[in-house]
């Protein structure tokens, strides 16, 4: 008789264990994703005490060092998840991001490369790549990536469009990136804004380049690019090449 009831409890402790580690590791992402970045190293640690079997532990862990970063932790948690979990394009993407964000585009490419063999539907890979190869100049193959992100639909598709003008841009297609970067600039883009501006300032038609400025910065006053924005409208009011 108490066998049979030690039987029964061991597939029910098993059972909590599972939901109990669960529970943690999205606790854990809740936290990440709130900023809460010491909650949520708790979280997944707690996840890894109770099971081992939980990997994306490890991966949220890598994680947030590399929002901390914490670079040379962080490569370490991204390649035990990859060692762990190869067939998941995650740990491969991950590591991308830190290369790229440490000035290492040429690592980021082929990390992609392998996430992209695992998930070659995964928009965000796409974007990824695109980034890396403009990094390391090849044009042609940043066009591509960015192209097939526009043409994806996706969450990343105004993003694309905006790199992909860049290039166009950068290898004296200004008509052309200005003609796609309208519309998103009319649909309240902050960052189509910015990149239209700087085709305007490279040919030296200021008074449109001062009203894509101040379209941006009215659009995203607290922007990654309202420091520059202001300053390049000073420099312009200044040489009175622009009034505002």
């Amino acid at each position: 008789m108490h066998i049979f009831i030690i039987l029964c409890l061991i597939p029910l402790t098993i059972d909590i264990d599972d939901l109990t580690a669960q529970l943690h590791l999205d606790t854990g992402m809740a936290y990440m994703q709130q900023g809460l970045l010491e909650q949520a190293e708790e979280e997944f640690n707690h996840t890894l005490e109770i099971s081992g079997d939980y990997h994306t532990a490890v991966l949220g862990l890598g994680m947030i060092h590399a929002m901390r970063m914490s670079w040379d932790s962080a490569a370490d948690y991204f390649r035990q998840y990859i060692e762990t979990c190869p067939d998941d394009y995650r740990g491969f993407f991950e590591l991308s991001k830190l290369y790229l964000n440490t000035g290492k585009p040429d690592s980021a490419a082929f990390m992609l490369d392998s996430a992209f063999i695992r998930s070659p539907t995964t928009p965000s890979i796409w974007l990824q790549s695109g980034k890396a190869r403009l990094e390391l100049g090849e044009m042609d193959s940043a066009e591509m990536w960015f192209s097939k992100g526009v043409l994806g639909q996706g969450s990343t598709d105004f993003e694309s469009l905006v790199l992909l003008a860049s290039v166009y841009r950068r290898t004296s297609r200004g008509a052309e990136a200005r003609e796609i970067l309208l519309p998103a600039v009319e649909t309240g883009y902050a960052p189509a804004a910015w990149e239209l501006a700087r085709i305007y300032l490279g040919w030296k038609d200021y008074l449109r380049a001062g009203d894509a400025i101040n379209r941006y910065l009215m659009l995203s006053p607290e922007g990654y690019y309202a420091d520059s924005a202001l300053l390049v409208l000073e420099e312009l009011g200044e040489s009175g090449q622009y009034i505002p």
